[in-house]
Formats: C-alpha cells, structure tokens, sequence
C-alpha cells in the first residue's frame, strides 16, 4: 500500500512562535538572531518605528534651543556678515525659530525625516536580498528588518544629544569615528565628508548594519554570509553617496 499522503492532506508547516512587540524590543539588544520569530505572520514594524520617533522628537525638544537654533543663528549672522541677509530678515528668523512654533517645526521636520528612513533602508535591503540573492522576500518582511534595527539607532542618537548639549551647537558633532577629526568653524569639503565616511563605519553604525544582515538572513533564508556581503556592498556604496553629498551642499569656507 502506498503510505504516500495527498498533498492536501499533507500537514501545514507549523507557525514560528510569535513574540510580544516589548519582548522582541528586548531581543533585538540582548539576542539578535532569535528576535525575529513570527513577523512573517505578524506585522509589527510600527512599534520599533514608533519609539524611534518618540526618542527623536523628545531629542529634536532637548536640543532646539540648547544647540539647533544656536547653530542656526551663527549660519544667519555670517550670512549678514558676508551681505547675503539683511539684519531685519535675520531678527526676524531668530525670533520666530525661538518661539513655540519654531520648535515645533523643528520637532515635526525631525520626525519626518527619521519615520522615512526605514522605508528607504528597506528598500535597499529588499533590493539586495529579493534581487541580487534571488531570495522570495517581500517588502513588509524588509521594512520589518529596517524597523527593529532601527531600534540600535538610539544609544547614537543619546550620544549625539549629549555631545551636542555639551557643545551648544549641532555643528561638528559626531557619534563615531567622526570624532577624530579636528573641530573646525568652517570645515572644508573633504573634512565634511571624511566626518560622515568615518561616523557610517563607527561601532554604533556597524551594530546597525549587522542586526540588519541578521534580519534579512533569517527572515529571507538566505546564507549569513552573503546576505552581509551584499548588504554590506550596499551599505558602503550608499555611505559614500551621502557623503559626497552631505559635503557638497554644507556651507565651508
């Protein structure tokens, strides 16, 4: 007899056992690659998504009128300096950038910016992962491996917060090897850019990028060891992207 079940009689593959938003937030710090059981039922990208706001709006109120505005008002001053602002016009920034309305703007633009990274940072790892390796992984499990490495953003950010507060101003202020170069008032092209190369290769930079890698590992199934070899390709290629660029439109001397 042809013990041999029908297909549809054959057992379903058993769930992976799902995890609670707050234990899996705890995972992600203490043991990464047992952290993501269940997302590929349950979509819970928005909790991470959501703290990581939070943390930056609380740090977008901390520094706006500690360092934000300060940096601001020394760019405006210089701009007078050189000819290129009246001072009415300057006055008339200062006050509106120190008042309520000034910091909530600065807190909403905060915001903005760091709820669309995720999205693009898992569109790279979708990219990597779905075309290069050739591995069935669909964009929700990506922005779900984007949103909860987001999590081991936060030390940097507490760090910049902290330097920055110490400092009274955002300019020059690094939460990786960043931190090296020379503090200058007018920075060059390639000491901007050189900042940003060495802060995207820092410690707290590289533990992103690995909870990224062994996101995309174990929820697509692919091997360790490719997965950090194109994501890291990636990572590198996008870093120096945004470095030249981040040095071609900051004011230098």
């Amino acid at each position: 007899m042809d013990s041999t079940l029908p297909v549809d009689a054959m057992p379903a593959p058993a769930a992976e056992p799902s995890m609670s938003p707050f234990a899996r937030a705890v995972a992600i710090f203490t043991r990464p690659g047992e952290a993501w059981g269940g997302l590929r039922e349950h979509a819970q990208w928005w909790f991470p998504l959501l703290i990581v706001l939070v943390v930056a709006a609380l740090t977008a109120g901390i520094l706006h009128h500690r360092a934000i505005v300060p940096m601001v008002e020394d760019q405006w001053q210089d701009a007078v300096s050189n000819g290129q602002m009246p001072p009415e016009q300057e006055a008339k920034l200062e006050a509106f950038f120190s008042s309520p309305a000034g910091l909530a703007i600065s807190i909403v633009q905060t915001a903005l910016f760091v709820a669309l990274i995720p999205f693009v940072v898992a569109a790279v790892v979708w990219f990597g992962v779905a075309f290069v390796l050739g591995k069935k992984f669909g964009y929700r499990l990506s922005l779900e491996v984007a949103s909860w490495a987001g999590l081991v953003t936060i030390p940097a950010q507490a760090l910049t917060t902290v330097i920055a507060w110490s400092k009274e101003t955002m300019r020059g202020v690094h939460a990786g090897f960043g931190l090296l170069l020379p503090d200058t008032d007018t920075p060059s092209r390639l000491h901007t850019f050189l900042g940003f190369v060495l802060d995207a290769f820092g410690p707290l930079s590289i533990w992103y990028v690995a909870i990224l890698i062994i996101g995309a590992a174990t929820l697509s199934g692919a091997p360790k060891r490719s997965t950090a070899w194109v994501i890291g390709g990636l990572y590198l290629a996008l870093s120096v992207f945004l470095a030249a660029v981040g040095a071609l439109v900051t004011p230098t001397s």
